[in-house]
This record gives C-alpha cells, structure tokens and sequence, in this order.
C-alpha cells in the first residue's frame, strides 16, 4: 500500500512504506508558521516520561494485534530516510506536544487525507464495478457473435436458405431474384 504524503503549513511530510509520518517534517512544519521552537525537536519530545509511557502502550497493542506489526515509531540515524518516524497517533501526540493550534492544524490534515482517499476508494469500486459488468455484458455479445459467425448459426441459417432455393423450381428463383426474362 502506498500512503500520501501530506501537506502541512506548506511543508511536505514524508510517509514511510509503512505508513508512518516523519516528524522531523513536522517539526519544520510547525517552526514555518512560528508554532514551535528548535528545542522542540522530535528528539526531545521522545524523551518525555508520557511520550515513553505513551510508546509503551503502543507498542503493547501492536504485540497483541495479530494484524499489524508495524512499530508504532522507527529513529533512523543516517543514511537515506533520517529522521524519526512515527504511526498517526504519535504524529498527532507530538504536534500536541508541539503546541494546540499545530496539533488542530496536524490532525485536520490527517483527517482530510483520509477522507479523500476514501473518496478515491469509493471512485475506484464504482468504477470496477462499472468495468466488471460492461465486461460482462462484453463477453456476453462475444459469446452471441463467435455463435453467429464462421461455422455457427449464420452458416446453418445460410445453408437452410440455399437446400430451399434448391427445393424451388428454377423459373421461380428467378423471378424471385428479380432475372426475369
């Protein structure tokens, strides 16, 4: 599954493959608009005795989840993708961390990137099952014509009109085709 990447106070926040948002993009977001301060940085709000409690209980939940068993947060020093990278819930918890506004500002965005892909998805199943039934209806139409077609019912019909025209005398062939003399 691919995740969107989101848009916040004109900042561009990464997702990660397994849908977890960079904070550090976050942090950047909200230092934009005034709303945070470089102390505020990622790193400091990880070290919160409630983010960690917080973390904990997370983490427990997906233990117990048989479904899902992405880390609810993965710090990454170096390489391609630094930074810390947390589920939506943390995303969310540290732009409250960060400041009320910025947390509205932050969840409001979550919130409209799920409804659109909602309306992306429901697009999507309308339109599958727009295909599926002209596909049917296709296939269906196929099915009459290779019937119709070479060595089917226009061959027999074909042949049941000439074994008549032989049955009829030759003069009223004739005058029937419209060769009169």
């Amino acid at each position: 599954m691919t995740y969107p990447t989101v848009i916040v106070n004109g900042v561009s926040v990464r997702v990660d493959r397994e849908g977890r948002y960079n904070l550090n993009d976050l942090h950047a977001a909200a230092v934009i608009k005034g709303e945070a301060t470089e102390q505020q940085r990622p790193s400091q709000f990880l070290r919160s005795a409630q983010v960690k409690r917080f973390l904990k209980a997370l983490k427990s939940k997906v233990q117990k989840s048989t479904l899902e068993q992405i880390q609810p947060l993965n710090v990454i020093r170096g390489g391609d993708n630094p930074g810390v990278w947390g589920v939506e819930l943390l995303a969310i918890r540290y732009a409250a961390w960060i400041n009320p506004v910025f947390e509205i500002s932050v969840y409001e965005t979550f919130r409209e990137a799920v409804l659109n892909g909602i309306g992306n998805m429901t697009r999507l199943n309308r339109l599958d099952l727009l295909i599926a039934n002209e596909s049917k209806e296709v296939s269906e139409s196929a099915r009459k014509m290779n019937r119709w077609g070479v060595g089917g019912r226009k061959r027999m019909l074909s042949s049941t009109c000439e074994n008549i025209i032989e049955q009829i005398d030759p003069d009223m062939v004739t005058i029937m085709e419209g060769k009169s003399s």
